[in-house]
């Protein structure tokens, strides 16, 4: 059939869905929504059967990328990932203002001289943990370009409130609050990249929206550093207490930037200025033929078939195993142990942003390895597993000198880069089922973290510090056990992608 339009009165060549075989391949081989049914093009077929390659590793576009894609696809990370790694930046700097406030001051000033910075880790972990799969699933039905910038407000205000507490216990209800509040970013946001990007361009755009939480975490101990050396006792505040305005103030503007930035999903877009039609239709023909949906409505019966699945119970388990395997960096092993050996307040402040510098380059080494190979994602999971097991055993043994020390805190960096090539293959194993994703996606970062809220107060207690016995032998075995599961997954995906077979 041909149409003409009545500006040019050119002709263009449409397919209908009359004059489309219904046996045709391009049908059996993906699911094609009615609306772009209607609009198909003969362009658009070819497109769709364009096999994607990978682009090499110093390459930011596929060799199978259109010249028009490619300029999607730049203006998709001016939209979507600039607004991302800046909030996750706030949110890391929000975040781990304890950590540096603890030896900048707060320690004495509220009187935490038992395991209380552990206890109020155990408070942020118990409101991320309530708060994370409801506000995730929430998240596939709510303008997402309206519903993450007003939570970074929302939780930037209880942040902004601890400047204000007068003891410990104020600081435990105010961590949990934050907790909640942001719990559901980390799983939203690998949901919102899984919607927009091909499996050859997520795990590097996963991995540099995560290395803005190792960025927040290092700016944070340099801010923290500017203000106990120039702000401390101004205005009657003391340095620590700086730390969470200056937080504040840099949030706000970063979540007025999101409204407006955000599109929110191909198929249900909420800020359409920034594309035209043909960008649109372009998007959502990219996830078309990556057989990958964001559309799916809230169905009890999905997640009931999810919950059978030998993915979904891997996947799980495997992230339970994960988020406890950055324990080494993330119980304060070494700003705690440098304190013990009589460093200063800079000292401490400016060494312990090594491990976020070692995390942010293995992370976007990582990124790129698993988006220029094909199927390297167990490999690269499994050579960062041992590195952090060795750090493990280095710190076990204790007495290596404090270089030996220094190196292997250092080298415990390595265990979070690893976040955004998982959660990118947990991107890809689930693709078909946009409401599987988003309850995979939570489940996994949600159980995993829910070791982190009474495992701490067995085998990372403050009093044992910095020479976690317990802690760095607890992280030897769950580095141990990754390496173990990861071969029935591994097995069990290719498995899954050869049969191209789906259980749900």
């Amino acid at each position: 059939m041909h149409l003409f339009t009545k500006e040019s009165e050119e002709k263009i060549d449409t397919f209908t869905i009359g004059e489309i075989d219904e046996n045709d391949p391009i049908f059996e081989e993906f699911d094609i929504p009615e609306d772009i049914k209607s609009t198909l093009t003969k362009e658009d077929v070819e497109f769709l059967k364009i096999k994607v390659i990978a682009q090499p590793f110093y390459k930011w576009f596929s060799p199978t990328d259109t010249p028009t894609e490619k300029k999607l696809i730049l203006k998709l990370d001016s939209l979507i990932l600039v607004y991302l790694f800046l909030s996750s930046f706030v949110k890391t700097l929000d975040s781990s203002a304890v950590s540096y406030a603890y030896v900048s001051g707060m320690k004495e000033d509220l009187g935490m001289y038992g395991n209380e910075l552990t206890y109020q880790s155990s408070c942020y972990m118990a409101g991320f943990i309530v708060g994370q799969i409801p506000l995730t699933m929430l998240a596939t039905v709510l303008p997402i370009n309206y519903y993450l910038p007003a939570m970074d407000i929302v939780w930037a205000l209880f942040t902004l409130f601890i400047f204000k507490i007068k003891d410990y216990h104020q600081l435990y209800a105010l961590r949990f609050c934050i907790g909640l509040f942001s719990s559901f970013f980390f799983p939203t946001v690998q949901f919102i990249l899984g919607s927009w990007y091909k499996s050859t361009e997520l795990t590097i755009r996963s991995a540099i929206y995560f290395v803005a939480s190792q960025v927040g975490s290092m700016v944070c101990g340099y801010i923290q550093t500017g203000a106990y050396d120039h702000l401390n006792n101004y205005d009657n505040l003391k340095g620590w207490q700086w730390l969470y305005v200056l937080a504040f103030i840099i949030t706000v503007p970063i979540s007025a930037y999101g409204v407006f930035t955000l599109p929110g999903l191909p198929e249900k877009l909420n800020v359409k200025v920034f594309l035209n039609k043909d960008e649109i239709k372009l998007s959502r023909l990219r996830m078309i033929r990556e057989k990958r949906k964001s559309d799916d409505k809230p169905d009890f019966k999905t997640i009931l078939k999810v919950l059978k699945s030998w993915r979904f119970w891997i996947l799980v388990i495997f992230a339970i195993f994960f988020s406890q395997a950055d324990g080494i960096s993330s119980y304060s092993g070494l700003p705690l142990w440098l304190k013990a050996s009589n460093y200063s307040v800079y000292q401490i402040n400016t060494i312990t942003t090594v491990i976020p510098a070692v995390t942010i380059f293995f992370s976007l080494l990582n990124g790129i390895i698993a988006d220029s190979f094909k199927n390297a994602d167990p490999y690269i999971i499994g050579y960062v597993a041992i590195l952090n097991l060795l750090a493990g055993i280095l710190l076990v043994i204790w007495n290596i000198g404090k270089g030996g020390i220094m190196f292997a805190f250092f080298l415990s960096g390595t265990a979070d880069s690893i976040a955004a090539v998982l959660y990118s293959w947990a991107n890809r194993i689930c693709s078909d089922n946009s409401q599987e994703r988003a309850f995979t996606l939570s489940t996994m970062n949600t159980l995993g973290n829910t070791f982190a809220v009474w495992v701490p107060l067995f085998v990372w207690k403050t009093v044992d510090a910095p020479e976690y016995k317990k802690g760095y032998g607890y992280n030897i075995a769950l580095d141990a056990a990754m390496l173990i599961l990861l071969v029935p997954l591994t097995l069990l995906h290719r498995k899954q992608q050869r049969s191209k077979k789906i259980d749900i």
